[in-house]
């Protein structure tokens, strides 16, 4: 409770919460869409592309080591609705070069997004909680938003929805949670 109510630290918590779930998620979906989108079979594929992410959230985590500061953490809010529109951009991708774009981009916003929200959450919870609780309670909270939106992928999965529309939809959410987080923190 104490942590929570700290507004960067609710701030934190959330965004970071929901970068988790949704690279949760995008694991999943990826195998779904690959065969769909680019017409390959193979489980190589989706590895190849988490791996793309992977190495985008380098490149992003670099860039925000660069360009945003411990008190203009807000700065890397476009970046996670950026995610959100690349996911959503899953759906008109058929090429394997612009599937690859697009997974660097996700992993580029990514990088952006998380690190500069971790930070502010290790600052914020060693002020106050210490850090090895803030670290316990973002864990918390980050697995029970994977366990939701994996959830709630798997729930759309069984109810029959297309990977294309999963894939849009799933993005569209994405990007909306992040803008509406940027709209609350703008306000408080």
């Amino acid at each position: 409770k104490s942590l929570l109510r700290i507004r960067d630290a609710r701030f934190s918590i959330l965004g970071t919460s929901l970068f988790w779930g949704a690279g949760s998620t995008m694991r999943f979906l990826l195998v779904a869409w690959v065969p769909v989108g680019l017409g390959i079979t193979n489980n190589r594929m989706p590895a190849y592309l988490n791996a793309l992410v992977a190495v985008g959230i380098v490149i992003g985590a670099g860039l925000a080591a660069r360009f945003v500061s411990l008190d203009k953490a807000q700065r890397a809010l476009p970046a996670g609705i950026l995610i959100g529109v690349a996911v959503s951009a899953l759906t008109v991708a058929h090429s394997l070069p612009f599937a690859f774009a697009v997974m660097a981009v996700v992993g580029a916003c990514g990088g952006f997004f998380v690190v500069p929200l971790n930070a502010l959450l290790q600052d914020r919870g060693h002020r106050s909680v210490g850090a090895g609780n803030a670290i316990g309670i973002q864990n918390l909270a980050e697995n029970t938003m994977m366990l939701l939106m994996v959830g709630l992928y798997t729930v759309t999965e069984r109810a029959g929805a297309g990977v294309n529309a999963t894939a849009l939809g799933f993005g569209g959410c994405l990007a909306a949670a992040i803008a509406g987080l940027w709209l609350w923190r703008a306000r408080a």
